[in-house]
């Protein structure tokens, strides 16, 4: 569902990530355009790790920060019930969440489109539980099998303080050579799941699972080429076993978007609820592992969030 609102911005909330060097860079060139709106917003500064506040009220909500800092951005504001338009301000190494949205990430443009843009969407999102105990909110993409084991080890890496930089400036690039050295490797073996899909229960084994809202995910691939962020569904994609020469053949399609016309063994399915049974292993989540699960729940909440869209989104 698209909206205009015309109403005036009093009032705003920056929820950004303090261990983030390029946000803070972002927050600067944000806090220079705040200081020539006229007249100037109420603006209130939070760390997206701290505690919510016991109220609060808000004509819009801006996050600066990259797919990890919105994905704790978003379990804030799920904490502390605040509801208002969303804007997105990229910050990260990949922006991928923000690419899939169509959202600038150029901070310049970002952050006039968050400022002054009138045009929101309404989305769906995800809620996720771990183990029963652990829930967070998801927009775009989550992973188990190969695609995680690549994501913690770009993750560690571009902690590196030699690598950090380069890192930062190849974004997707790394992350596709990263993956490809893995399956050169042979390092996309197989996984058991036991995975129930709006209550019906099968057994599930493959290289990659992949779980969309959204159809993009980290390194610019789109493993849920059929995912619509306001269907109110969940699209589940099972890649199944693969060898080295049929991972690296897939590689390319599965970036296109074409992979499901590629093989028909690949399992794919839309849904609302699906639970997930696997021994310990790493849960990527809008371009951020949280945990390694032995058990993971994720539920459709359709139409849960406002955001703020560049025009060509609204029909």
């Amino acid at each position: 569902m698209n909206s205009t609102t015309s109403r005036p911005l009093n009032s705003l909330l920056v929820l950004t990530n303090p261990g983030s060097r390029r946000a803070h860079e972002v927050r600067t060139e944000l806090e220079q355009s705040l200081s020539e709106l006229d007249p100037a917003p109420g603006v209130t500064w939070i760390d997206v790790i701290s505690d919510p506040p016991e109220s609060g009220s808000f004509d819009r909500v801006a996050i600066v920060g990259g797919d990890g800092s919105v994905n704790l951005a978003l379990r804030w504001l799920d904490r502390a019930d605040v509801s208002a338009p969303v804007a997105i301000i990229p910050a990260g190494t990949g922006n991928n969440l923000a690419r899939g949205l169509k959202i600038p990430t150029a901070a310049a443009d970002s952050i006039a489109l968050a400022l002054h843009s009138s045009h929101s969407r309404r989305i769906d999102a995800v809620r996720y539980l771990l183990d029963g105990e652990v829930s967070g909110i998801m927009l775009q993409v989550a992973a188990l099998g190969m695609p995680a084991r690549v994501a913690m080890q770009f993750d560690r890496l571009r902690h590196k303080p030699l690598l950090r930089h380069p890192i930062r400036w190849l974004g997707d690039s790394f992350y596709r050579l990263l993956a490809l050295v893995a399956m050169a490797r042979g390092k996309n073996e197989q996984q058991q799941w036991r995975i129930s899909i709006d209550g019906t229960d099968q057994d599930g084994c493959g290289s990659a699972l992949f779980l969309g809202n959204e159809g993009t995910i980290g390194g610019g691939f789109h493993p849920c080429p059929r995912a619509s962020l306001d269907d109110g569904l969940l699209d589940l994609c099972l890649i199944p076993p693969l060898t080295t020469v049929e991972a690296i053949r897939l590689f390319s399609k599965i970036s296109r978007g074409k992979h499901l016309e590629a093989r028909s063994d690949i399992f794919y399915i839309q849904c609302r609820k699906v639970r997930i049974e696997q021994s310990a292993a790493p849960f990527l989540v809008d371009g951020d592992i949280v945990g390694a699960p032995q058990e993971v729940e994720l539920e459709v909440l359709p139409g849960h969030l406002d955001v703020i869209l560049p025009e060509p989104w609204i029909e």
